[in-house]
C-alpha cells in the first residue's frame, strides 16, 4: 500500500467498531513511539472516547503534570516544539523531568478540534530536517483513524443530504451588495430613531427646566405676599387695641404704635389715622421728621385705588411709606408705616433665595438682588410676576443660573449618531457576510486537510531510503516510492505480498542473490539484515518489531559503503597474495641458487690443488656456466622490482634457444631431482631468435618451477620450433609432461585462459599476482596465445610468441626492440634495423570502438597508432616508449583521463609529448587546459578536423 493511497475517501467509509479504532491508535502511538525513540507518547481526545498514552519512565505522576502544564501553554491550534533551550521557565512546578516536547492537534471531518497527539523525552532532543513532517503525517494517520466512525461521515454515507431553505436566503444575504443595502437601511433607521429619540429627550428636559422655573416662581411670590402679610400683622394689634377699648388716652396709643415698630431697623416712623384722615398716633425716629410729609393726598389715593385687598405704597427717595385699612367696629382706621425701603427689600430677598434660580425684585426706583442692588440688564433669561400685596410697579423675577434654551441637535450629537450609525452598519455588514467567510474558511481548513494527507504522503515519499510498515501478517500496510522502486519487479503480478514472500519470490527471480539476518538486538525486538542485489545494490535493512505484532522495515541502501568494503577486501587480499608470492619466490629463488652455489663451492676445492692447463680451461668454462646461472636467477629479482615501478623494458639480442633452456634446467635440477622428475631439452642447437634472453629465461624458469611442483616421477620435455604465420614469425614452446597432479593454483588459472588472445588480456581479471606477473612477461615477449591440452596422461602446454629470426651477419650483436608487444599492432610493421622516422600516437580509450574509428581515419597518415584500454596500461606503455601525441579518453574505470595526463607529466621523461583530452563533454571554459591538457577534440570527432588538430600539434 502505497503512502499516497493510505487516506480513504470519507464516503467510502463504514461504521469501525470503537475498539477497532483504539486498537489502531494504539498501535500508531506504538510506532510513534519507536520511529522516535522517545518513552513519551500521548494522545488526548477532548471528547474521551480514545485517549492513549504510552508512557515507560519512573515517576508517571510527576511528569503528567509537566504534559499537563505543557499542554496547557500550546493556545494556537499548529505543531508546537519545545526544545532544550526553551525550558528554563515554562512552568511552576518543582520537578523539571521532561527536555523536549512536541504536540500538533487533531481535526475532525468538520474541521473542529477534537485533540491533541504529544510526544515527549526526557533527554534534551531536537527535530531536524524531515522529522518535523514525519510527527506531521504521524497526527494525520491518527487523524483519518479518528475519523472513521464520525457522526458526521455515517451521516454522510447513510442519509442524504438534507436541503435546509434557510441556507439559500442566508447565501443571498450573504452577498456582499445585498448585504451594503441591508446595513444601510438598518443604520439610516437606527439614526433616524436616536435622532427623534434624543430630540424627544431635549424637549422633555426643556419642557421640565420650564415648569421647574414656574414653581420657583410662584413659590417665591408665595413667600412674597407672606413678607406683605407679616408687615401688616403690626396694624392688627392697634386695630384690636382701638376695638377692645371704649375710651383711651392719646399717650397709650403711642405707647403701644411705639412698642410695635420701635424695635424694627427697617421701620423710620409710624402714623394711625381715623376714617377721617385724623392723626390719632404718630411714631417716627430722632433724624426722622414724619410730619414733614403730606398725608392726606397719599390717603385719598389710597383709599380710591382700584385693588382694596392691596397695599399702597409711596415713595420719596429711598423712604417708602406703606399705607394700609384696617376694618374694625367703629369703621376703617388707616396705618402709614415708612420704611427704608433697601433694607427692606434686602430682608425680604434674604428669606426668598432658591437654589439653582437667582431672584430680583424690580421697581420703579432700583432693582435689588440678593447680593444688592444690580443692573436692570442682567436679568436675562428670566420670568416674572405681581404681587397681590404689593403695588403693580413691583415685580418679582426669577432667573435660572443655567440659561434654559429651547432643544436643539448640536454639532457633537450629529457627529455621535453618525458613529453609532457606522458601528450599526459594519456589525451588520460584518454579521450578515459572516457566512459567506465560514463558507470560505471551511473550505481552506479543508483544503489544509487535503494539503495534511498530501504532506504525509510526499513526505514519505521523499525520503532517500526505502520504508515500510508490516502488520501482524506481514503484510505490507504503508510503503513509500523508494521501497517500491526496490522491489518492483517483485510486485507487478501482485502487491499485496508477504515480506516473506516477497524475498522468497526475489530470490527465485535471481533478483536478491544474498540475504543474511545478523543477531537480533535489543532483546529480539530489533534486528539487522543484508540484502545484496543482482543489479550491484546492497541494501541494510533495520526492522522493528512493535508491540501490535508488526515490525517497521527501513531500506537503507548502503551499496556504496559495501562497494568500499569489498574493495578494501580485495585490497587485502591482494596485499595477501603478493605477500604469500613473494615468500614463495624467494623460496624458489633458494633453491635456484644451491646449483650454482654448490658447483661453485666444488669449482673453489678443486682450485686449491695444481690442476692442468685443459681442466684450468674445463674449470673456466664451468665457470662461466655458474655465473650464468647465478645471473639469471639474479635477473628474477631484477626483473620483479622492475615490473612493479613499471620500468620493465625488451632488451633483444640473439638468444639460442637450446643454450639457454639447458642454463635454466641446470638451475632447476635439484628441485627436479627431490620431484624425481628428469628434465629434457629436445630443442635443436641451431634454434636462434632475436628476442630478451633474460625475459624468456624468467619465463621458462617460472613456468617450469610451476610444473614441478605439480607433477611427480615423471619427465618433463621441452621443445621449440618456429612457425609463420603470413609476415609474422612466431616460437612456440612446448612443455610436455605425464602424472600431472596436485594441480596448484597458478596452473588451474592458467588453464582458465588457456586458447585466449593473450594481446587482449585485462589486468584487472580476477586473477592472481603470480600469474599476472607471468603474463606480463609473456606480452612483453610478443605473446599470442597459451594453450593447455591434454591427451590420455600427457599434458602440454605451449607458448606462442612473436619473435624475428636472427641476422646471420649481426648474430652476436644486441639490439634493444623499440616498440612494447602490448600494443595489438602488427610487430612485423616496425623493422628495427630501418632509421625511418615514423610520428607515433597513444589512443586511451575503454571503447574499443573509438579505436576502430580512429585507426580507419589515419589509416593513410605516416601515423603509428598503439592503443590501450586503460589509464594504467596507457601509463605502463608510457614507461616503455616514447610518443608524440595521446589521445586520452576523460571517463575511465579505476582511474580518470585527467589523473592519468597528470601522473604522465610528472613522471615522464619526455616533456615533448602532447596530451589531448577526447570527449564528450563541451568545454566552452577552456578546463581541460586549464587542467593540463594541450589540447582538447571533441566526441565524436570528424575526420578533417583530426588530421587538422594532430597536424598543427605536431608543428609546434
Amino acid at each position: 500500500m502505497n503512502a499516497s493511497n493510505i487516506f480513504t475517501s470519507h464516503a467510502n467509509l463504514a461504521d469501525t467498531p470503537t475498539d477497532e479504532i483504539s486498537t489502531e491508535i494504539k498501535e500508531t502511538l506504538t510506532l510513534l513511539k519507536q520511529f522516535y525513540d522517545v518513552p513519551i507518547v500521548k494522545f488526548i481526545d477532548f471528547r474521551e472516547v480514545y485517549s492513549e498514552q504510552l508512557i515507560t519512565c519512573n515517576d508517571i505522576e510527576s511528569v503528567e503534570n509537566e504534559l499537563l502544564s505543557y499542554q496547557q501553554r500550546c493556545t494556537q491550534e499548529k505543531l508546537y516544539l519545545f526544545e532544550d533551550t526553551f525550558f528554563d521557565d515554562v512552568s511552576n512546578n518543582t520537578h523539571k523531568l521532561i527536555r523536549f516536547y512536541a504536540q500538533y492537534p487533531i481535526y475532525s471531518v468538520t474541521n473542529k478540534l477534537i485533540g491533541v497527539v504529544l510526544m515527549a523525552d526526557l533527554a534534551p532532543k531536537t527535530l531536524i530536517g524531515s522529522q518535523k513532517d514525519q510527527f506531521i503525517s504521524f497526527a494525520q494517520l491518527l487523524q483519518t483513524q479518528l475519523n472513521k466512525n464520525s457522526d458526521s461521515v455515517s451521516n454522510q454515507i447513510t442519509n442524504p443530504v438534507k436541503k435546509n431553505y434557510g441556507e439559500k436566503y442566508i447565501h443571498v444575504f450573504s452577498l456582499a451588495p445585498v448585504a451594503f443595502l441591508i446595513s444601510l437601511v438598518l443604520c439610516s433607521f437606527t439614526a433616524l430613531l436616536l435622532y427623534t429619540i434624543e430630540k424627544k429627550e431635549l424637549q422633555s428636559n426643556y419642557n421640565e427646566q420650564t415648569q421647574q422655573l414656574r414653581k420657583t416662581l410662584f413659590n417665591a411670590l408665595e413667600r412674597f405676599d407672606n413678607q406683605g402679610l407679616y408687615i401688616s400683622q403690626k396694624d392688627l394689634v392697634i386695630a384690636g387695641f382701638l376695638q377692645s377699648q371704649n375710651s383711651y388716652t392719646k399717650e397709650q396709643l403711642n405707647d403701644l404704635v411705639q412698642s410695635q415698630v420701635s424695635q424694627s431697623l427697617t421701620y423710620k416712623g409710624y402714623v394711625v389715622f381715623d376714617s377721617e384722615y385724623n392723626q390719632l398716633a404718630l411714631w417716627s425716629k430722632n433724624n426722622f421728621d414724619l410730619a414733614a410729609y403730606g398725608f392726606k393726598n397719599w390717603l385719598e389715593k389710597f383709599n380710591n385705588r382700584a385693588n382694596k385687598q392691596a397695599v399702597e405704597v409711596f415713595t420719596v427717595a429711598d423712604t417708602a411709606f406703606l399705607i394700609s385699612e384696617i376694618k374694625i367696629k367703629q369703621g376703617s382706621i388707616y396705618t402709614l408705616t415708612a420704611f427704608d425701603l433697601s433694607k427692606f427689600l434686602k430682608a425680604v430677598i434674604g428669606k426668598l433665595n432658591t437654589e439653582n434660580y437667582n431672584v430680583f425684585i424690580a421697581t420703579p426706583q432700583f432693582t435689588l438682588g440678593k447680593q444688592g442692588e444690580v443692573n436692570p440688564s442682567i436679568i436675562k433669561n428670566s420670568i416674572s410676576a405681581l404681587s397681590s400685596r404689593f403695588p403693580p410697579t413691583w415685580r418679582l423675577h426669577v432667573q435660572p443660573m443655567n440659561k434654559i434654551v429651547r432643544p436643539q441637535i448640536t454639532k457633537y450629537s450629529l457627529i455621535r449618531l453618525g458613529l453609532i450609525a457606522f458601528c450599526v452598519f459594519a456589525f451588520v455588514y460584518y454579521f450578515l457576510r459572516l457566512p459567506r467567510r465560514l463558507h470560505n474558511e471551511i473550505k481552506q481548513k479543508n483544503q489544509l486537510i487535503l494539503n495534511r494527507e498530501e504532506l504525509f504522503s510526499s513526505s514519505l515519499d521523499a525520503l532517500p531510503h526505502g520504508f515500510a510498515i508490516f502488520n501482524s501478517h506481514e503484510l505490507p500496510v504503508i510503503t513509500n516510492n523508494a521501497f517500491n522502486l526496490l522491489f518492483a519487479q517483485v510486485n507487478k503480478q501482485n502487491s499485496q505480498l508477504s515480506y516473506s514472500q516477497l524475498i522468497s519470490i526475489a530470490q527465485q527471480h535471481n533478483i536478491i542473490n544474498h540475504y543474511h539476518e545478523h543477531h537480533k538486538l535489543d532483546d529480539d525486538r530489533n534486528q539487522l539484515i543484508d540484502i545484496g542485489f543482482t543489479d550491484g545494490k546492497w541494501i541494510t535493512v533495520l526492522q522493528r518489531h512493535t508491540d501490535f505484532n508488526g515490525f517497521v522495515c527501513y531500506f537503507r541502501d548502503d551499496t556504496e559503503a559495501h562497494q568500499k568494503e569489498c574493495l578494501l577486501a580485495d585490497v587485502l587480499e591482494k596485499s595477501k597474495q603478493t605477500n604469500q608470492l613473494k615468500e614463495k619466490f624467494v623460496s624458489r629463488l633458494s633453491r635456484q641458487l644451491k646449483t650454482p652455489l654448490s658447483s661453485l663451492k666444488s669449482l673453489i676445492e678443486i682450485s686449491k690443488d695444481p690442476i692442468s692447463f685443459n681442466e684450468f680451461k674445463n674449470n673456466v668454462g664451468n665457470i662461466s656456466d655458474v655465473c650464468d646461472q647465478l645471473e639469471s636467477v639474479i635477473q628474477q629479482l631484477v626483473n620483479i622490482n622492475k615490473s612493479e615501478i613499471g620500468k620493465l623494458k625488451l632488451q633483444a639480442k640473439n638468444v639460442n634457444l637450446k643454450k639457454l633452456i639447458n642454463n635454466n634446467m641446470s638451475i632447476l635440477t635439484k628441485e627436479a631431482e627431490n620431484n624425481k622428475i628428469v628434465l629434457k631439452n629436445n630443442i635443436t642447437s641451431e634454434l636462434t631468435v632475436a628476442s630478451d634472453e633474460k625475459l624468456i629465461s624468467q619465463l621458462v624458469i617460472q613456468l617450469v618451477t610451476e610444473v614441478l611442483d605439480s607433477s611427480n616421477n615423471t619427465t618433463l620435455s621441452i621443445d621449440a620450433q618456429i612457425k609463420k604465420e603470413s609476415t609474422r614469425n612466431y616460437l612456440n614452446l612446448d612443455f610436455s609432461l605425464s602424472n600431472l597432479i596436485n594441480t596448484n593454483h597458478f596452473i588451474t588459472e592458467l588453464k582458465s585462459i588457456s586458447g585466449d588472445d593473450i594481446t587482449r588480456f585485462i589486468d584487472d581479471k580476477d586473477l592472481s599476482l603470480e600469474l599476472k606477473f607471468f603474463i606480463s612477461i609473456f606480452k612483453m615477449l610478443g605473446g599470442k596465445a597459451i594453450i593447455i591440452s591434454s591427451s590420455a596422461n600427457k599434458t602440454t602446454i605451449s607458448l606462442s610468441m612473436l619473435v624475428n629470426l636472427a641476422s646471420k651477419q649481426n648474430k652476436d650483436d644486441e639490439q634493444e626492440v623499440l616498440n612494447s608487444p602490448l600494443i595489438t599492432t602488427d610487430l612485423v610493421n616496425i623493422n628495427p634495423l630501418t632509421n625511418e622516422e615514423q610520428n607515433t600516437l597513444l589512443l586511451v580509450d575503454d571503447d574499443p570502438l573509438v579505436e576502430i574509428v580512429i585507426r580507419a581515419m589515419l589509416k593513410n597518415e605516416s601515423i603509428k597508432i598503439d592503443y590501450a584500454r586503460s589509464a594504467i596500461e596507457a601509463m605502463l606503455m608510457v614507461s616503455q616508449n616514447s610518443y608524440d601525441i595521446i589521445l586520452m579518453d576523460i571517463v575511465m574505470p579505476e582511474l580518470s583521463g585527467t589523473d592519468a595526463m597528470l601522473k604522465i607529466k610528472k613522471h615522464s621523461d619526455n616533456s615533448k609529448t602532447k596530451i589531448i583530452a577526447h570527449t564528450s563533454t563541451p568545454d566552452p571554459e577552456s578546463k581541460y587546459v586549464n587542467q593540463g591538457f594541450d589540447d582538447m577534440l571533441l566526441k565524436p570527432v570528424k575526420q578533417g578536423i583530426l588530421i587538422n588538430q594532430i597536424a598543427r600539434i605536431l608543428k609546434r
